[in-house]
């Protein structure tokens, strides 16, 4: 029997691609790399490790260290949790490579106590946390920073049986000084599911889960009842029951067919190029400063899930971010994301205002947070401010050492009708507006903006 529940995922302003991630705790930080060349008692080689894999210690926000293998490079990174038992990152080996052969970031890991990697006295005792428990959701953060300092933006979560059940669980409790842009999670054969399907309504990622009929390990009746129990909208999750015999775990992709279902399921989710976070019926596109990363939202984003909204975080990357920005715009349209609003600070909202000009149907509304008069290369962000026919709300600081304050007044004048202004005291920019002595004001303002829209 397959059952097969399987979603991709808006509708404004006009003139002339990782995917969704919730919020919540934080449970693993620090992490440390060494060159493959390390030969600390915290790495292991595994057979079959393709030529140019990279050597890491990680280490937890417990101090545990743990055996890594990072290969490829890239934006688009996939995290590989293992099973249980001693093969432990090396279970993971040939697949890894097949996927970076395909132009995607690998990483893949040691969980506490396996191969390499070290373990505490408490790790025994923690039976009652779902697969690893809290060491091994910690050791997930520590992989996906990992990640994401080495170049990821958008981050697939792929696990195996226990490790399968903690990627769920570590993407349930992600927060922003923790791990970063989870697109999507994999989860073969979820096992020891302890608490986690009465908590899996904090998981809003899409989900492709995957047991075999009569798995000796867990039920198709309690992996129905995880799937169930996800946060994450029907249209954004598949359940698929592989026949019997079929094998628990990584075992699963020893089947070509099936293995080319997840393969794809990876890659679709990766495409987009931006994180999702929420479930809501508007979508608010966030485009952040130069000298940022998408990170540097995930606190406002909390809010706005909080507010009942979906919210689109990315990094411009070499790419254009006006090209960019219309790509993500399309996309998330095309897989039904409702009304999309802009907001970005300082060169995020330059790009905002510039995008928002050529978007088609126009996108509802834009909120721009110390918009400067020139983009570069040379771009005359009035020039193209004057052809919007959406509501926009220009937010600056009295004292802004960039000149916004001077180019609101010019962009106010540019849409008499459609723009207004909110100026505050003080020198913050960007992002430091949401966060500064009128954070939260700004914060209100905007609510009530969007909310009006």
């Amino acid at each position: 029997m397959t059952v097969l529940i399987l979603a991709l995922a808006v509708a404004g302003c006009h003139g002339g691609s990782p995917r969704t991630v919730p919020s919540g705790t934080a449970h693993g930080t620090a992490t440390t790399t060494s060159p493959a060349t390390d030969t600390s008692s915290a790495t292991r080689s595994c057979s079959g490790q393709p030529a140019g894999a990279r050597v890491l210690t990680l280490t937890t926000n417990d101090g545990l260290t743990l055996s890594a293998v990072e290969i490829g490079g890239g934006a688009k990174g996939v995290l590989l949790v293992p099973e249980a038992g001693t093969q432990g990152e090396c279970g993971w080996m040939s697949y890894a490579g097949e996927l970076a052969a395909k132009g995607l970031h690998v990483l893949l890991f040691d969980m506490p106590c396996q191969g390499a990697s070290t373990c505490s006295s408490s790790t025994a005792a923690d039976e009652g946390q779902p697969g690893f428990g809290k060491e091994g959701i910690a050791a997930v953060d520590a992989a996906l920073i990992e990640l994401h300092a080495t170049g990821a933006r958008t981050i697939v979560m792929v696990g195996a049986s226990a490790g399968a059940t903690t990627a769920l669980a570590a993407e349930g409790g992600t927060a922003a000084d923790s791990s970063p842009g989870v697109a999507a999670v994999v989860a073969l054969s979820a096992d020891e599911l302890g608490t986690l399907p009465s908590e899996a309504a904090t998981v809003h990622v899409p989900v492709f889960m995957a047991v075999a009929d009569g798995d000796k390990y867990v039920s198709t009746a309690d992996e129905r009842r995880l799937f169930d129990a996800l946060g994450a909208p029907p249209t954004l999750r598949t359940l698929e029951v592989r026949p019997a015999g079929a094998g628990h775990g990584w075992d699963l992709l020893a089947d070509d067919g099936f293995k080319g279902k997840v393969t794809d399921f990876i890659t679709a989710q990766l495409a987009a190029g931006y994180t999702l976070w929420g479930t809501g019926a508007r979508t608010i596109v966030l485009s952040n400063e130069s000298d940022e990363d998408q990170g540097s939202w995930q606190a406002y984003a909390d809010h706005l899930v909080a507010e009942g909204y979906k919210v689109a975080m990315w990094d411009y990357g070499d790419q254009d971010p006006v090209t960019g920005l219309d790509a993500i715009v399309a996309d998330l349209r095309a897989h039904g994301s409702g009304p999309v609003f802009l907001v970005g600070a300082s060169q995020g909202a330059k790009t905002s205002l510039v995008a928002a000009a050529g978007i088609k149907p126009p996108v509802t509304a834009v909120v721009t947070l110390s918009a400067e008069a020139i983009m570069r290369p040379g771009i005359d962000v009035s020039s193209y401010v004057k052809h919007l026919t959406c509501p926009v709300l220009l937010l600056t600081a009295v004292q802004d050492v960039y000149g916004s304050a001077d180019a609101a007044k010019t962009f106010q004048a540019d849409l008499p009708n459609l723009a207004r202004t909110l100026t505050y005291d003080g020198s913050d920019h960007g992002t430091h507006l949401l966060s500064g002595s009128n954070g939260a004001k700004v914060i209100a303002d905007i609510d009530a903006f969007l909310k009006a829209h």
